[in-house]
């Protein structure tokens, strides 16, 4: 079998017994992935610590050995449909403290890294589009806000600077009634799906900016 595609969501936080990122990825299907190319895929499901300081370290050890691809998932309050983060910033910024207690504010994230990483925008339309296909109703979202989520995105991208991996970070709704578990397996199970089909070129690799 072919190597994984990896989806990973949050652990709960801010106090909270859930976090609906976590729930939705529960549900995801394990069936393997086969590309039109013929390749299968297994889907290896994990949990993300919501907590700035270990972040880097729980990307790695996901990142090796290298997977076919990453999809990383949070919840967003504010959503009513699932998003498509289309660029990663250099910052932690963060509005409460997360689960270990840090509360970093107006921070790099990696010092001497560029100010944001995009990811490549053929690539944030087909994952749009394929959650679409699925059902659920969806967007691209301009970033990911300043939190553990977007920091996740960042050192992702930033990890695998030097080697080419379709990587995505989504959002799915944390409210009713835009929350809905079971739909958003089904969302994330075809974003799974087009990444591990997506052509991805050392040209279309993570752009930086700054």
């Amino acid at each position: 079998m072919s190597a994984p595609v990896v989806v990973a969501a949050f652990e709960p936080f801010g106090g909270r017994a859930r976090n609906r990122a976590h729930d939705a990825v529960a549900r995801v299907e394990r069936r393997p992935i086969v590309t039109t190319a013929g390749s299968a895929h297994p889907v290896a499901i994990a949990t993300l610590p919501t907590a700035f300081a270990p972040l880097p370290d729980a990307l790695t050890r996901l990142l090796v050995p290298s997977p076919r691809a990453l999809l990383l998932v949070g919840e967003s309050a504010a959503a009513r449909t699932l998003l498509v983060e289309r660029v990663a910033r250099n910052l932690a910024d963060a509005r409460i403290p997360d689960n270990a207690g840090a509360q970093p504010r107006a921070a790099a994230l990696v010092a001497g890294a560029p100010l944001a990483l995009d990811v490549p925008s053929a690539l944030v339309a087909r994952l749009v589009a394929a959650a679409q296909a699925s059902g659920m109703a969806a967007a691209a979202s301009a970033h990911g806000g300043t939190f553990c989520c977007n920091a996740a995105l960042f050192h992702a991208l930033w990890l695998t600077r030097d080697r080419p991996l379709p990587i995505a970070f989504a959002h799915v709704p944390a409210r009713w009634p835009w929350a809905d578990d079971r739909r958003a397996a089904r969302a994330l199970r075809a974003l799974a799906a087009a990444l591990a089909a997506a052509p991805f070129p050392v040209e279309e690799r993570a752009s930086p900016h700054g």
